[in-house]
């Protein structure tokens, strides 16, 4: 792989972080099993700090971990199956919405061309060259939870009643739409150009990089002329839609998506277990969300209020009032030896001034410990990043303050939430 050996971290790629060794897990469309994560749950409790955390992309994250019982964790996270390729072990970055095949605004149910492309992707050897952060994104509908900007990426477009797929690369429309039957064979073959082209170039194995070389949008397209289509429609608009959170009605009347807040994107292991123990009981499923959450699908309505009860006692709100709603940090102090502040202890005095209040629309925080910004969402209504003499303030992509103390930002921020409270209300 053309990365540094701590570029990213794997199952097979530990890094060493201040609280020990870090292992990200594929998840691939955030889409597992209730014995898979019961596993992460059993490693996180005797081997790890007792979390879970939940990466941006939907995979999963254990630290705090000892070198003596790294052999034991890979072992079992083979086992379990969430470690199916060792050569592609950092290549894992593949997204789709959290309710997919639950969503009844969606055209194409997108789970079998999730699994689909996973094992075709495993299969080659070649994808193994992937950059670790190179992602496919397969929408099944209008509704898109993540606000990265995918390598490679289908949305389905209902185009006179005939379902198609449209293609984006880099982040930008290619103008063309594909056939269901096509979306897989094509999505990897655009992977294979973006590596021949950026070895031959000496670049990043990124599409947007690749896109950079001249006459390489065109080579790519070409390429994939037997199965493009000219676009009859403009392309779909990337709006970003809110967080969910809640009870929410599936395409079976009788079921629904139970979807809690988790705080910072960490799951204790406890809670882990509860959440596996409701999917194994009333025979749901379990999808990890780009919003750093998790989903518990297809759960009987009758079962909602009993479950969302359950939550709510170990710490996993349902009502989106524990002031944590759109609030993200990095590891911080203790787990990171570049961090210059303790920002999940600031995040956390954040959401409590929060408490009790829905966060305004669109609302999300960055709270960085450094300015790598690990972690970071594009877009944030507010980042914190921490410097030597304090935290950098910006609203709106705009800085307005720098080496601010932690009090004056957290204050600042405050006031930020509630003017735009105020405003809603006011309408």
């Amino acid at each position: 792989m053309r990365v540094g050996e701590h570029f990213c971290p794997g199952v097979l790629h530990a890094v060493q972080a201040k609280d020990g060794l870090l292992l990200r897990i594929r998840v691939p469309g955030g889409l597992i099993e209730a014995n898979q994560l019961r596993t992460i749950a059993d490693l996180s409790r005797s081997f790890a700090d007792g979390t879970i955390e939940i990466t941006s992309r939907a995979n999963l994250q254990l630290r705090a971990i000892r070198n003596q019982d790294l052999s034991h964790i890979v072992a079992s996270i083979s086992s379990a199956g969430l470690l199916p390729s060792p050569p592609h072990d950092r290549v894992r970055n593949i997204v789709t919405s959290p309710i997919a095949g639950l969503d009844a605004e969606e055209f194409i149910d997108p789970r079998p061309l999730i699994h689909e492309l996973d094992r075709q992707l495993r299969a080659e050897p070649i994808f193994a060259n992937l950059h670790p952060k190179f992602s496919f994104a397969i929408h099944g509908g209008p509704r898109r939870f993540s606000r990265d900007l995918d390598d490679i990426s289908l949305e389905a477009v209902d185009s006179n009643s005939v379902p198609h797929f449209h293609l984006s690369i880099g982040g930008a429309s290619s103008g063309f739409v594909i056939k269901r039957a096509d979306a897989v064979t094509c999505m990897l073959a655009a992977a294979k150009m973006c590596i021949e082209l950026a070895l031959e170039s000496n670049t990043h194995v990124r599409a947007k990089a690749v896109l950079t070389i001249p006459g390489a949008r065109a080579h790519i397209v070409d390429a994939l002329s037997p199965m493009l289509n000219p676009s009859p429609d403009s392309p779909p608009t990337h709006t970003v839609n809110q967080a969910l959170i809640g009870i929410h009605p599936t395409t079976e009347e009788s079921r629904v998506s139970i979807i809690p807040s988790v705080p910072l994107g960490r799951l204790t292991a406890q809670q882990a277990y509860s959440l596996v123990d409701a999917a194994s009981e009333w025979k749901g499923d379990l999808r990890f969300a780009p919003w750093r959450g998790i989903v518990l699908g297809s759960i009987p309505k009758s079962a909602a209020d009993k479950i969302v009860g359950q939550l709510r006692s170990i710490g996993l709100s349902c009502e989106g009032l524990d002031g944590f709603q759109g609030i993200a940090a990095c590891a911080g102090i203790t787990g990171c030896d570049a961090s210059l502040a303790d920002v999940r202890r600031d995040a956390a005095s954040l959401a409590q001034r929060f408490s009790g209040h829905a966060g305004p629309s669109g609302w999300t925080v960055n709270v960085s410990g450094c300015d790598k910004q690990c972690g970071r969402r594009h877009g944030a209504t507010a980042d914190l990043v921490a410097g030597l003499s304090g935290y950098t303030l910006n609203i709106a992509g705009r800085c307005v303050s720098t080496d601010c103390s932690p009090e004056f930002a957290l204050d600042a921020v405050a006031a930020l939430h509630e003017n735009l409270l105020s405003e809603v209300a006011a309408r």
